[in-house]
């Protein structure tokens, strides 16, 4: 049973690394939408690249309200809750398991 618990926390740090790189970017990749540096920054390149793993899929499902795109709103939501639900839940497993 340790070595699942190890394994469940291993799991939850992971993932939890993972939904903060995803949050950082796109805030930056918002903030960079409004400031609107050269499209072809490589700043810019690299926060769009990492931002679209979340933000693509829903932009697919979720259109645009007018001129305003609400993913990354939805993608914030979505991060925080896996963050707040999944995460402390295999982490609360992981515990109960040693």
């Amino acid at each position: 049973m340790l070595v699942l618990a190890h394994l469940l926390k291993a799991i939850a740090i992971t993932l939890r690394v993972f939904i903060y790189v995803e949050l950082v970017s796109v805030f930056v990749s918002v903030i960079f939408s409004w400031v609107s540096p050269h499209l072809y920054h490589p700043a810019r390149k690299f926060f769009d690249a990492l931002s679209s793993i979340v933000l693509e899929p829903l932009r697919r499902v979720i259109p645009p309200i007018g001129i305003v795109d609400v993913s990354p709103a939805v993608a914030i939501l979505i991060l925080t809750f896996l963050d707040g639900f999944l995460v402390e839940l295999l982490l609360d497993l992981a515990v109960r398991l040693v």
